[in-house]
């Protein structure tokens, strides 16, 4: 649309007036939806996480890869959540040795740097698996991160773009059988539901 605006001096300018578009919400993985694919790729010497488009590399593996023969927890997490940050890593943790005893795999996909990953890492005492989520990708494809909808706008305390804490469980068949989305950080994921699915789909091969 185009307006003609007149000075003080007579002259006239014309503008250009661009709606703004207003993109769609993200929406959140659900219960049967089918995750999207992505892989996790040792670029420049440190594991970054990417979604197709890129001439894979030997040690690539993909979430096909991942879900062939165990179920995989994926969980979403970063330092800036403030006073959060630490409660969900300490769930994390204690969750992580009960994946693996019911026959599932854990992976945490974050936005931290390598160097802020390796810092955590040597901070617990179990060995997690943590991968850098470059860009986003791949938490905005999981419907957890969204330039539209930041969390600073809605979470007091947080200024920096970061993605929805988030916990999945992903099937043989890359349907998740289980989602846990804390929009308002205020809430864990329900252990024994986790636990239950990645029994269930252990108990059908």
């Amino acid at each position: 649309m185009y307006y003609e605006i007149e000075d003080e001096l007579g002259n006239v300018a014309t503008l250009q007036i661009k709606h703004r578009v207003t993109e769609e919400p993200v929406e959140p993985l659900k219960n049967g939806d089918l995750a999207p694919l992505f892989y996790l790729k040792n670029e420049e010497g440190f594991p970054v996480t990417s979604l197709t488009g890129f001439s894979l590399a030997n040690d690539s593996r993909s979430i096909l890869d991942l879900v062939q023969f165990k179920p995989l927890v994926l969980s979403f997490y970063c330092n800036c959540w403030g006073s959060y940050a630490p409660k969900h890593l300490a769930m994390i943790q204690k969750l992580a040795p009960k994946v693996e005893a019911f026959g599932g795999q854990l992976l945490i996909l974050t936005n931290e740097t390598q160097k802020e990953i390796e810092r955590i890492s040597k901070k617990l005492e179990t060995e997690l698996p943590i991968y850098h989520d470059k860009n986003y990708n791949v938490a905005r494809s999981y419907g957890v991160y969204s330039e539209t909808s930041p969390i600073w706008d809605r979470i007091a305390g947080i200024s920096e773009e970061v993605f929805t804490p988030s916990l999945f469980v992903i099937g043989k068949d890359r349907r998740v059988a289980y989602s846990f989305l804390d929009e308002n950080f205020d809430n864990t994921p329900d252990v024994k539901s986790v636990l239950r699915e990645i029994y269930e789909w252990k108990s059908k091969k």
